[in-house]
């Protein structure tokens, strides 16, 4: 193929897929147990734009997230729930556990030499509102918080719900948006599945989704093919 050629189609997938990392987050588990240290959810490239869909239960009370990290990396966190009428007085907390921390006093166990920050949502009166465009899904963002690291190791987030009987709700850590061709091949499964999370019933997504889902067909196509070529 010819240089100039290849050049353009390199673009045109690079802008292509930047498109996509602009719509939504990458699904690290949908409806997933990790309900203690011990089977938390491995994490990595905690930069990246990362959600973890979990409907918590009497049997599965909390979902623990785990990853390695070094001195003074920022963690960016948030706790969201769908919109969903049940779900509008629900505050569950999250909390980041890990070394260097300061001294915490919770009601479940934690791993030993850690310590913690809890992000309560008690308080919190007016959630604010999210709309997902590529899933069409919405949500209530209870949490929003950077945090810096203070020493290397391992460190945990954690989300439970400390007074009311647990339910549905998503912790999402990172901010850079990064998608991979696998990614963008999943994607007709990931909508499918964030929208039976979030109690969506199926719809004609429109026009604007179903350009987007094109679009992000075509990029897959075009890095599949410049992969060959």
């Amino acid at each position: 193929m010819h240089r100039t050629a290849r050049a353009v189609l390199v673009a045109l997938a690079l802008v292509l897929t930047a498109s996509l990392a602009a719509w939504c987050h990458r699904p690290v588990t949908i409806g997933g147990a990790y309900a203690t240290p011990e089977d938390a959810l491995r994490i990595t490239e905690i930069d990246v734009s990362q959600v973890a869909y979990s409907a918590l239960s009497d049997a599965d009370p909390a979902l623990w997230l785990a990853f390695e990290a070094q001195a003074g990396t920022d963690l960016y966190v948030s706790l969201g729930l769908p919109v969903l009428d049940r779900l509008t007085s629900y505050r569950p907390s999250l909390a980041v556990f890990g070394p260097g921390l300061p001294e915490i006093d919770v009601s479940f166990t934690i791993p030993e030499t850690v310590g913690g920050i809890i992000l309560g949502t008690a308080d919190v009166k007016e959630p604010r509102f999210f709309h997902e465009p590529v899933t069409g899904t919405e949500s209530w963002i209870l949490v929003d918080r950077t945090i810096q690291l203070p020493e290397d190791g391992t460190y945990y987030v954690v989300a439970w719900s400390p007074s009311q009987p647990p339910d549905k709700l998503w912790v999402a850590v990172g901010r850079k948006e990064r998608y991979g061709l696998r990614d963008v091949l999943r994607l007709p499964a990931i909508v499918r599945d964030v929208r039976t999370f979030h109690e969506v019933l199926p719809r004609h997504p429109g026009w604007a989704t179903l350009a987007k889902l094109l679009l992000l067909g075509l990029s897959a196509g075009l890095i599949a093919w410049l992969a060959t070529h």
